[in-house]
């Protein structure tokens, strides 16, 4: 046992190298495989060891789910298919191979859901990884069989099915009746199918993985903003350094960068400091929960915490600091920090309301909304207006300001300022976000 500590303890110190948990993937692999070791330990080690005081800190179901779920939208939004992830070829990263039971989790995800395509091509991967890996898939295999079996069948690849289920009658010389009604099922599903939809694009069921997109136009709208095809660019943008008539910023400037006209979106950029950064993450990370309510599909693996400006001086230094950016000398900062950090693979769905109903920040409305990058995010992890095809990679110490209301007689929230924040590909994405009023 204790031989089996030690060299998981060299594994760890690889696994959890901030290099190599920057990849989703990876990330996710080592979660799995921190479940699996506990699952072997947690019935033999004595009260005394020296992990004992892990004993309620164990990965769970739901973070499992979570980090499948993660790795589904970024199939969907970035068009990586399952032969590609599962080899550890990712978005031009390297990752760690997914092996036959990682696949088959991804497949029976897809399958439970009705995303046939999805789970076709997943059960493919298993298929053949089970033979290279010598038979290691832990599922029943006649379980396996007919999920694959039916998978095909749905897709239109009737020879696929026809010749899965041939195989495994001659491999097992035992075959049920289920098997044997699927088998007829299947034969006379060539006069049924017409066609292999196997490899069309698998938009039929986007509405369980982005379930919160009310269209199949918002869901497009996202991705192309993620996938940054976007084709409309301002005539009119521009960079300079701005000081907005304060002294504070007089001597030190900040590099201002136009994004947006309409509604203006405005990116500041050395906002704040690596120590700052460095700071609010200590002060940040004893304190991250779960939101209370799943306002944004899963969420298990999103954390949050709450700050006000008293909490500690770096609070006070940011209060102060963003109060400057506006030129209008009567901005309000509210008084309310949200730091998140997003996670495996994490996301947020476009949205004008801030997360739930114990961190909304602008219960009662909002002028603008000031999102505070605090890492570099090589890849994914952008903040996206779809409706106004405006892309805003996160850049460490920058700060996004988002306008959203329509200034009339009376204030008016702009509907199209949806935000929302693209899937993380490679890198950990962490924001602190604010609410501007301007009086």
């Amino acid at each position: 046992m204790f031989r089996f500590i030690e060299q998981r303890k060299k594994q760890n110190k690889k696994e959890l190298a901030e290099s190599y948990t920057e990849s989703s993937i990876n990330a996710f692999k080592t979660i799995l495989r921190m479940k699996n070791d506990w699952e072997a330990l947690k019935n033999k080690m004595a009260e005394t060891t020296a992990i004992a005081e892990f004993k309620d800190k164990s990965v769970t179901y739901d973070n499992i789910i979570s980090g499948l779920k993660a790795i589904r939208r970024l199939q969907i939004i970035y068009e990586f298919d399952a032969h590609e992830i599962s080899n550890g070829r990712i978005g031009g990263h390297s990752s760690k191979p997914l092996n036959v039971n990682d696949c088959y989790d991804m497949a029976s995800l897809c399958y439970d859901n009705a995303e046939y395509h999805c789970a076709y091509w997943w059960f493919v991967e298993v298929y053949d990884k089970n033979k290279e890996e010598g038979n290691k898939l832990k599922i029943d295999n006649s379980t396996f069989i007919t999920k694959f079996a039916w998978s095909s069948y749905l897709v239109g690849d009737i020879d696929r099915a026809m010749d899965v289920l041939k195989k495994y009658a001659e491999e097992t010389n035992n075959i049920n009746d289920n098997m044997m009604n699927m088998r007829l099922t299947v034969w006379t599903g060539k006069e049924v199918f017409k066609r292999n939809t196997a490899d069309d694009h698998d938009k039929k069921f986007y509405s369980y993985s982005l379930q919160k997109l009310d269209s199949e136009g918002e869901v497009s709208n996202f991705k192309t903003a993620c996938l940054n095809t976007m084709d409309f660019k301002y005539s009119k943008l521009k960079c300079r350094y701005y000081h907005g008539g304060r002294k504070y910023l007089t001597i030190g400037p900040l590099r201002e960068e136009i994004v947006s006209l309409i509604p203006r979106m405005v990116l500041y950029h050395n906002v704040l400091y690596d120590e700052e950064i460095k700071k609010i993450k200590e002060l940040a990370k004893p304190k991250l929960k779960r939101l209370s309510i799943d306002t944004n599909e899963d969420i298990s693996l999103r954390k949050v915490a709450l700050f006000k400006k008293h909490s500690d001086q770096v609070f006070e230094t940011i209060h102060h600091r963003l109060s400057q950016i506006s030129s209008n000398p009567t901005t309000k900062i509210v008084d309310r920090y949200v730091i998140t950090n997003y996670g495996v693979g994490g996301h947020y769905l476009p949205h004008t309301k801030y997360i739930d109903n114990d961190h909304l920040i602008n219960r009662n409305g909002r002028d603008a909304i000031v999102i505070v990058h605090m890492d570099d995010v090589p890849e994914g992890g952008a903040t996206v207006l779809p409706y106004v095809k405006a892309r805003v990679p996160s850049v460490k110490g920058s700060a996004l300001v988002i306008y959203n209301t329509k200034i009339t007689p009376k204030k008016k929230l702009l509907k199209f300022t949806q935000y929302g924040s693209c899937p993380i590909v490679y890198g950990d994405k962490w924001t602190l976000t604010a609410v501007m009023w301007l009086k």
